[in-house]
């Protein structure tokens, strides 16, 4: 992976990286650290992997970003985060909205689309090998829409079995998000041959709203997505 052809020596001041979270983080602080943006194992680089990014994470950042460089030259902030909640996404869009010469965020998710198009708009987006796989996406939610009512709710319980019944998990409001969206590509479809269908309407609404309150702290998703199970 040539890391020079996506980000130049002339580096933007806030970078979203859609791709495997886990894999990208560490080799892109090697890669600066070599190229010599930063000193090796320096303190002006933080380096955080997050299953769920809170407002507490952007705090955190914040403090460690009004510090000024150690060594005078520059500053890197790299965040991995499966889901980030939409209190910390606006606590992370100050930061982002008052850049500084010396300083370097990226923001490494799964899935871009998800972040507030606020952040998106103030920021260059790079898109690496090992993103969401949409395709994947839309046969689980395939199957989702074509089964009963009740499978649909065992296979909520699955979901939620399969994080330990941890509702605070980013992973599992990372894998509610992408069966929403999903769901949604598939009934968008329909509606686009049917633009008068008001159920359609309706469900496509209500899936909306259910990924807004996924990105609400304390939401329950089990909740959430029987309702989808009972929906769609």
């Amino acid at each position: 992976m040539d890391f020079n052809n996506l980000f130049p020596k002339d580096l933007y001041h806030s970078y979203v990286i859609e791709s495997n979270i886990d894999d990208i983080a560490y080799l892109l602080r090697v890669f600066l650290e070599e190229r010599g943006e930063v000193n090796r194992n320096s303190p002006d680089v933080m380096l955080s992997i997050f299953d769920s990014f809170a407002i507490q994470d952007s705090h955190d950042i914040k403090e460690w970003y009004q510090n000024k460089p150690t060594d005078g030259r520059k500053k890197i902030c790299i965040i991995g985060a499966k889901f980030i909640n939409r209190e910390a996404e606006q606590s992370l869009l100050k930061i982002i909205e008052e850049p500084t010469p010396s300083s370097h965020f990226f923001i490494i998710v799964p899935d871009a689309s998800l972040l507030l198009d606020t952040i998106l708009s103030r920021t260059h987006l790079v898109r690496i090998n090992g993103g969401d796989n949409n395709s994947e996406d839309d046969k689980i939610a395939f199957l989702f829409i074509n089964s009963t009512q009740s499978t649909r709710i065992e296979k909520v319980a699955e979901i939620i079995k399969e994080f330990k019944d941890n509702e605070n998990s980013g992973g599992l409001r990372h894998e509610a998000t992408s069966l929403i969206n999903g769901l949604e590509r598939i009934i968008y479809k329909k509606w686009k041959g049917d633009v008068d269908n008001e159920n359609l309407k309706f469900i496509l609404n209500e899936l909306k709203n259910c990924r807004d309150f996924l990105s609400v702290p304390g939401a329950s998703v089990k909740m959430i997505l029987e309702h989808i199970a009972l929906v769609v």
